[in-house]
């Protein structure tokens, strides 16, 4: 590749306000991305696609056919993504081809889609999640993988921090729910699961493969309990209750059932997923709130943060 690359000004934006070093990044990819097709020996067949981190490119070798080149930015960690992929080799995820750590570069198979978030049918969505959460639970994690629990005693004291906040500025959940979610992050801090999770199975996440299977893309690194992705895979489906204009009883009874089909299609307890799902709804609507999120979804959020019971 040669000369520069398009990056649309929201996409440098977004990266360079979080942090400053993505703009050198940005403007180094033409030659990072030259080098490492030469190396490969690939060519590019398509524009390029940005993600959350990354930039990704539609290639070509002689030696594999088509692939997917993923470079990611200083924002994210390709080498933490490299190992994850390597675990779980395909099991639920996109196969990894190459990775060059020196360029935060990552050769995958090309996924040709559509994403979950392309079907009109949410429970048909539903049920595929919970099929790869599966998949990747049934890989065992390795000694070193971070267990999510670690990352959990954190999330207990952040919580914590954002309850004494929401106390001081009038907006506070009430007690019964601050005290359910606690005890659901206490829970989730002290336990110990044998397999890999996803830690980010939003629908946009997962994509049909070649033949026709669903895998992910982007997991993390993690071992913990696969209840913990029931959460994104509720905030995955159609507009909440309430902005659909719902009562809430009904809206309830729709998102028990999308629970359910989770649960079901992946082996998982129920009520471990709706106690996770429920501290993580109250945990997003504090957060939410205090970085000035839109406010149907926060009202959202709190309305699902205050059903405490499956």
């Amino acid at each position: 590749m040669t000369g520069s690359l398009d990056v649309p000004a929201a996409v440098r934006h977004r990266l360079v306000s979080q942090d400053r070093a993505a703009a050198a990044w940005l403007d180094g990819l033409p030659t990072r991305i030259t080098a490492i097709l030469g190396r490969w020996g690939l060519h590019v067949e398509g524009p390029p696609s940005f993600g959350g981190t990354s930039v990704v490119l539609q290639v070509r070798s002689e030696g594999t056919g088509p692939a997917a080149l993923k470079l990611v930015s200083p924002l994210g960690d390709a080498a933490q993504g490299a190992r994850a992929l390597e675990v779980l080799a395909g099991h639920g995820t996109v196969r990894r081809e190459r990775h060059s750590p020196e360029d935060q570069a990552l050769l995958l198979e090309l996924l040709p889609g559509p994403t979950l978030a392309g079907l009109s049918d949410e429970r048909e969505a539903v049920a595929a999640a919970g099929a790869v959460a599966a998949r990747i639970a049934a890989v065992p994690a390795p000694p070193d993988a971070p267990q999510l629990a670690a990352s959990a005693r954190a999330w207990r004291e952040a919580f914590a921090r954002q309850h004494r906040r929401a106390v001081r500025e009038a907006r506070a959940l009430p007690a019964a729910v601050v005290e359910t979610a606690d005890a659901a992050i206490a829970d989730l801090a002290g336990s110990i699961a044998p397999g890999m999770t996803h830690g980010d199975l939003s629908f946009a996440n997962v994509l049909r493969r070649g033949d026709g299977a669903w895998v992910a893309i982007d997991p993390l690194y993690r071992n913990g309990p696969a209840e913990n992705e029931a959460h994104t895979v509720l905030r995955s489906v159609s507009r909440p209750p309430l902005s659909e204009g719902l009562p809430r009883a009904r809206g309830m009874r729709r998102m028990r059932e999308l629970l359910g089909i989770f649960c079901e299609a992946a082996a998982l307890d129920p009520q471990r997923a709706w106690r996770i799902s429920q501290a993580r709804f109250a945990a997003s609507a504090y957060w939410e709130a205090e970085h000035r999120g839109d406010a149907a979804d926060i009202a959202w959020l709190r309305e699902m943060a205050a059903e405490i019971e499956l």
